[in-house]
């Protein structure tokens, strides 16, 4: 939960022009993680929430 509350801020914030640009160092990192399913160490897909999140909450349409 805390790899994902960190990169949801640094996502927010980039989105919102606070910062210009950042790179989150995580572990778990998240990708082994499906949408119904944890695998390996990775309980959440930190990426796949995070953008979620942007699109529902600060409309955001296109993230890559």
């Amino acid at each position: 939960r805390m790899a994902v509350g960190c990169l949801v801020e640094l996502a927010f914030k980039v989105a919102a022009g606070e910062i210009k640009n950042g790179f989150a160092i995580i572990r778990p990192p998240g990708h082994h993680a499906e949408e119904s399913t944890a695998m390996g160490f990775c309980f959440f897909n930190s990426v796949a929430i995070s953008a979620k999140l942007l699109q529902q909450k600060l409309s955001v349409g296109r993230i890559l």
